[in-house]
């Protein structure tokens, strides 16, 4: 990874951490948008997205306004609860947002939000698209010092490689 791919602007040190990865992709971005959005694509992707449920709207397609997805977490997490996310904002071709909550042990959703994730496509004018992640995360007062696992950017671009790569036709 280059060091022009992240650079933290926001102090650790503050409730909310911020991390952003991007990625040129030689694919139209309609094409990048559509495929990212889809819910059923995260896990093929995401390292912390073991499983999807859709609980609202449909798995197959790109994601409308107001669909929720539960995500499950991967093992390596064990601390980590499900998530659920609402997609909160969508321009088509262009920019993604939702807000997530964990899954509270009796399976209710927690009462606030704690992350969002916006994904953006910027079309480059030659067939290419630079798709940027930007993760926003509230931090619990008792958290330990440090980036969480959904905050290191070094964990994240892999995953941003995968989406490359399947919209590339690269992925096995």
């Amino acid at each position: 990874m280059t060091t022009d791919l992240y650079a933290p602007q926001i102090p650790d040190d503050l409730n909310i951490r911020f991390v952003e990865n991007r990625i040129v992709i030689e694919r139209p971005a309609q094409e990048v948008y559509d495929w990212v959005t889809t819910w059923a694509n995260l896990p093929k992707w995401l390292p912390m997205a073991s499983g999807t449920e859709v609980r609202r709207g449909t798995e197959g397609a790109p994601a409308e306004l107001g669909d929720v997805l539960l995500e499950t977490i991967a093992a390596d997490l064990p601390d980590e609860k499900p998530k659920l996310y609402t997609v909160v904002a969508r321009v088509p071709g262009k920019l993604w947002t939702v807000v997530g909550r964990d899954v509270l042990d009796d399976g209710t959703p927690a009462p606030a939000m704690h992350a969002i994730a916006t994904f953006t496509t910027f079309d480059l004018g030659d067939g290419r698209t630079l798709f940027c992640r930007l993760f926003e995360r509230l931090v619990p007062p008792a958290e330990p010092a440090g980036p969480h696992p959904v905050e290191d950017p070094a964990r994240i671009q892999p995953g941003l490689e995968l989406i490359k790569a399947h919209l590339e036709g690269a992925a096995r």
